[in-house]
């Protein structure tokens, strides 16, 4: 039996023998302890002309006619991107969510074209400007009742300049 403890405690005793703590890390004043952030790219004066003109356009029920307000920041914006020609728009076009899924993509579609053409038709190329339908997909608002579907139905924009402008 005290063969039988002595073996034991030849297994036992050095399975609970503590481990030595781990060197924490050291820390001197040059270490860096934040990781750097990349430079952020500085957006031209144009580009922030532009996205204080509109961020988004709103529109009515069932419609995709641009309001003048909507039309005076859009020949603003075609102004500048005549005088920059590195500058293109991702127009995106949604609708609330009252209509069919199919409706909504054909409305959203509708209004972001409206866009489009207007920029088009004040002398900015159409491979400059994009157009796509999101439909009910990404509300602005959630909701119903009309606080919240009218600003779902709007267009958005997306402005890239640059070497961010290419594709």
């Amino acid at each position: 039996m005290i063969r039988t403890l002595l073996v034991l405690s030849l297994f036992v005793f050095p399975a609970c023998k503590k481990k030595p703590p781990e060197a924490a890390p050291t820390i001197t004043p040059d270490t860096p302890t934040q990781v750097p952030e990349a430079p952020k790219a500085e957006v031209p004066d144009t580009v922030q002309q532009m996205m204080k003109n509109f961020e988004r356009v709103f529109f009515e029920l069932d419609s995709h006619t641009l309001s003048d307000d909507a039309k005076q920041a859009l020949a603003e914006n075609a102004e500048i991107m005549q005088s920059s020609t590195d500058i293109k728009v991702g127009v995106q076009g949604h609708a609330d969510g009252r209509g069919t899924t199919d409706y909504n993509r054909a409305l959203g579609q509708k209004r972001a074209d409206a866009v489009k053409t207007n920029l088009t038709s004040l002398g900015v190329s159409g491979d400059r400007v994009s157009a796509v339908s999101f439909g009910e997909e990404q509300p602005l608002a959630a909701g119903a009742g009309e606080a919240a579907w009218s600003k779902n139905r709007r267009a958005e924009f997306r402005i890239t300049w640059g070497s961010g402008a290419s594709g």
